[in-house]
């Protein structure tokens, strides 16, 4: 009975013990207290931002993007495995407990050593259960379990940071497509007012008002034209089969519209360069990293010291099977085996070198993408701030020229232009249409940057349990 309490008094302290090696200290990294390009006027990123753009084919198209892309279901999967690691470490930390039978016979020799008074031939039958569990007496199994938690919040941070790319990407690849539907029926405008020019050119040759250099250049410009015409077809081709591998439908056909007018929500505030920490799902990665590379230290620096191993067993031992559960047959052990480790070459230095080179590397990694981070918002807001400038301006266009081509469209009709000067105002009409969208292509894109930059609507992680 003294030994039974020794035990618990043994094990009481062993479960209470120091944890070796470092605790985590989030690197001290230098950020600018704002960003030098200024503040977006904005509010804070929507859960569901993208439906801010007021596209009804485009919100479809996430929902079966978030619900079918290949990238996202390979991350979903890594979150489930670091889960079932996290569980499967976080559970050393409780004894394993076995049921065992076994019925034996066996023959001893009449010849040999072993007393034959009871007989040659013998059963034995035994019932019970054993346990053996490692003591954490110097928080080895602690620091598994702070870097397999690390490496679960890091997974699930990893499955944000897809779900972002993967709707960024599809915002994308919708908005390349709509601006290539506008920008093609642009093309087909002017390419029309080139054949016309040209034909205008053609009938002036023959009859000597027109050189050969006229009819060069309308050539060339027809040629420009056409060439500007494929291009912009391949473009909407190459946008429609992105669009189709992002949601899971490489067959994918989205009807031609060039009637489609996105809104174009404020850009959000960018808010401050020390939010990124928080925010960006990269950043939280990189970190959960360096939080489970620093964890390993601990974990391989146990290995110095002495381990100490709780045995237990109880149940029941019989020669019948009848008497197996009889009053006399209980049996039951309990123990503390200690193992000390004397010479190993220098294998746990390596080890412990090895595992501090690791966090070095994290590290590193860590502070790398911090500022690859402040870079790339720092590019958005300058994108935001510019597409803004040059949207007012390309819009300030194209009315310009719908005023212009109204004018010449009136004067024509009073006979006091030439068909080449009102082919030109028609020409610069469709151009300035071809301007507007390419420039609202940029300015959503820009927006997605921004957001993207900015670690998109921050929707915090599977809380996991201690």
């Amino acid at each position: 009975m003294k030994n039974l309490k020794a035990i618990y008094i043994l094990s009481g302290v062993l479960l209470t013990a120091c944890t070796v090696g470092p605790d985590y200290e989030r690197p001290d990294v230098s950020l600018a207290t704002k960003f030098p390009e200024g503040q977006v006027a904005g509010e804070a990123i929507a859960a569901l931002w993208w439906k801010g753009f007021g596209d009804a084919q485009l919100n479809q198209f996430i929902d079966k993007a978030l619900v079918a892309n290949a990238d996202l279901k390979v991350a979903v999967a890594r979150v489930e495995e670091a889960s079932a690691g996290f569980d499967n470490v976080a559970s050393a930390q409780l004894p394993e407990i076995d049921a065992t039978a076994s019925n034996s016979k066996s023959q001893i020799s009449s010849g040999g050593y072993t007393p034959v008074g009871d007989g040659r031939n013998r059963t034995l039958s035994r019932v019970g259960l054993v346990t053996s569990f490692e003591l954490d007496f110097w928080g080895k199994i602690r620091r598994a379990t702070e870097g397999a938690k690390a490496q679960l919040l890091g997974a699930q941070e990893a499955r944000m940071q897809v779900e972002l790319a993967v709707t960024s990407s599809v915002v994308r690849a919708y908005a390349a497509l709509r601006s290539a539907d506008i920008q093609a029926r642009a093309a087909d405008e002017i390419r029309a007012v080139r054949e016309e020019e040209s034909r205008v050119i053609e009938e002036r040759f023959k009859v000597g008002s027109a050189g050969p250099s006229d009819r060069a250049v309308a050539e060339i410009n027809l040629a420009t034209a056409i060439a500007v015409q494929s291009d912009t077809a391949r473009t909407r081709a190459q946008a429609q089969h992105l669009l189709g591998f992002l949601i899971g439908q490489p067959e994918l056909v989205v009807a031609n519209d060039s009637s489609v007018s996105w809104q174009l929500p404020p850009a959000p505030a960018a808010g401050l360069p020390s939010d990124l920490l928080r925010r960006r799902p990269d950043i939280i990665v990189a970190e959960q990293a360096l939080v489970a590379a620093n964890a390993k230290i601990g974990y391989t620096k146990a290995a110095y010291f002495p381990t100490f191993t709780l045995t237990g067993a109880l149940g029941n031992e019989s020669r019948s099977f009848s008497n197996l559960f009889s009053s006399g047959s209980a049996t039951n052990s309990l123990g503390v085996d200690l193992s000390v480790p004397l010479f190993d070459y220098g294998r746990t230095a390596s080890r412990v070198e090895g595992a501090v080179a690791v966090q070095h590397q994290a590290a590193a990694t860590y502070e790398k993408t911090v500022f690859n981070a402040f870079r790339e918002v720092r590019d958005a807001l300058v994108d935001v701030r510019e597409t803004m400038q040059a949207a007012d301006a390309a819009q300030r266009r194209e009315n310009s020229s719908r005023e212009a081509f109204r004018v010449a469209e009136a004067k024509q009709g009073q006979g006091q232009i030439g068909p080449i000067e009102f082919l030109l105002s028609r020409r610069l009409l469709a151009e300035s249409q071809a301007a507007v969208a390419k420039v609202r292509y940029d300015r959503v894109i820009a927006q997605v940057d921004l957001i993207k930059a900015l670690g998109g609507a921050r929707v915090e992680a599977v809380v996991v349990k201690e």
